[in-house]
């Protein structure tokens, strides 16, 4: 059993509070998000240490029950040579104020990595059990390795004050035939903390660790 411990902080300059719902009349959102953090950690998989990112984010406002995301990051290690560019094009549908579901389309470039880049087709559910309560699902068929990674995640959060909230999730993966796993993959965790600087710019420190349940060098 491996067990794999990351620290990070991340900045967050968006059109909105960090933590604010956008307005239906907004039909376009846009966030850039600058991160460094000790360990990257990819569904289980350690791919770099100390490593700085950027991501970028465009919300399009469809309809009342439709919105569409469009993004792109760059992730690079600080003292390595692993590094990571992927876009992604994500599609949300609200069937009721507390389910949503959707589908995710990604494209991963790596260098020196241990996971193989390529084309990522994903699905997705999310359902609000309560105001502070959330229960996501998400299935993943990964091109780049030829594996199914499926994830189920409980997530909880509550509002400290005006400016700041804090984050807790938890989740449990399997995987079949993800670089040679199979059957249940890692238990994760996450808490984060989350302060809005100003009306545009917030805070994000964050601690999140990786239990692998199948015992494997990488």
């Amino acid at each position: 059993m491996k067990y794999s411990v990351g620290f990070g902080g991340i900045f967050c300059a968006c059109s909105s509070m960090a933590f604010a719902e956008v307005d239906s009349e907004i039909p376009l959102g846009i966030e850039a998000v600058t991160g460094l953090r000790t360990d990257y950690i990819h569904r289980g998989f350690q791919l770099a240490e100390s490593a700085l990112d950027f991501q970028l984010e465009a919300e399009i406002t469809l309809s009342d029950n439709n919105s569409l995301f469009l993004g792109f990051a760059h992730l690079s290690e600080s003292d390595g040579d692993f590094n990571e560019t992927w876009s992604y094009l994500e599609l949300a549908h609200s069937f009721n104020k507390n389910f949503t579901g959707g589908a995710s389309f990604t494209y991963r470039d790596r260098d020196e990595s241990i996971l193989q880049g390529g084309f990522d087709l994903g699905l997705f559910t999310s359902y609000s059990i309560s105001d502070i309560w959330r229960w996501r699902n998400e299935l993943n068929f990964d091109l780049g390795v030829d594996g199914i990674y499926l994830n189920s995640e409980l997530e909880w959060s509550q509002i400290i004050s005006e400016k700041s909230f804090v984050t807790i999730k938890a989740g449990l993966s399997w995987v079949s035939e993800y670089l040679e796993r199979d059957g249940l993959n890692d238990f994760h965790t996450r808490l984060t903390y989350t302060y809005a600087i100003s009306d545009q710019v917030s805070f994000t420190p964050f601690i999140g660790s990786s239990i692998q349940i199948e015992d494997k060098d990488y």
